[in-house]
């Protein structure tokens, strides 16, 4: 966790870095629209589009997971209570 956290700071670092260098101003063409910004705009706008992207497709898979760990945290639970309460044998008490 703490070396993606890294490597992600380690990111915007550099796009950051990047984004200021080449500030100048640029017509943006996309279907039917036409907008005049800067290249700084259009750099971060596609960096936090990607991300937005990424995390819609990786949050099913959390959320699918917790609720499987849950299942799976509660099947243990229920297998621990049973071996608990299962009378000794008599080879094991002696």
């Amino acid at each position: 966790m703490t070396i993606t956290l890294i490597v992600t700071f380690i990111l915007i670092l550099l796009v950051s870095i990047f984004g200021f260098q080449n500030g100048m101003p640029l017509d943006v063409k996309f279907l039917f629209w036409n907008i005049h910004t800067s290249l700084i705009a259009v750099i971060f706008g596609s960096t936090l589009l990607g991300a937005l992207i990424v995390a819609v497709l990786a949050v099913p898979k959390l959320v699918k997971k917790h609720f499987n760990e849950k299942k799976l945290t509660k099947k243990l639970d229920g297998v621990a209570k049973l071996s608990q309460n299962e009378p000794q044998s008599p080879t094991e008490s002696k």
